[in-house]
């Protein structure tokens, strides 16, 4: 009766629920960014047990464009995760069919965040008080 208390116990501290923990990363700050710089972001956000950089990216920022490619590329390179968080309040609204292409273009990156089998982006939009 004791082991199977034990191995009932013990059985119950396995049971975990693990949840994503993500840093919120202005990729607007970045353009002087080499590939050496996100390989040092990335590596200091894996040690610390972050999950992914929820990129938040402003409409109609020349840096977005820029550093996206190296960005990826370098996640991907060490298997961390990078998912789009739409920035409303920098630059104005973007256009749906400027979210779409955007996330269908990277969304096929190896370093990109899905959950539930789909693609994951946020949103980000400010209400003054």
């Amino acid at each position: 009766m004791k082991l199977l208390m034990l191995v009932a116990l013990l059985s119950s501290l396995t049971l975990v629920r693990s949840k994503a923990v993500f840093a919120h990363f202005m990729v607007g700050n970045t353009a002087s960014y080499s590939t050496y710089d996100w390989e040092d972001d990335i590596n200091k956000a894996q040690i610390a047990h972050i999950d992914a950089f929820a990129l938040n990216i402003a409409n109609n920022d020349s840096t977005i464009a820029a550093q996206l490619p190296t960005l990826f590329s370098t996640a991907g390179s060490k298997g961390f995760k990078l998912f789009f968080s739409f920035d409303y309040a920098g630059n104005g609204a973007w256009l749906q069919a400027d979210v779409i292409a955007l996330v269908n273009q990277y969304k096929m990156e190896a370093a990109y965040y899905f959950y539930n089998g789909q693609a994951f982006d946020t949103s980000c939009f400010f209400i003054s008080s």
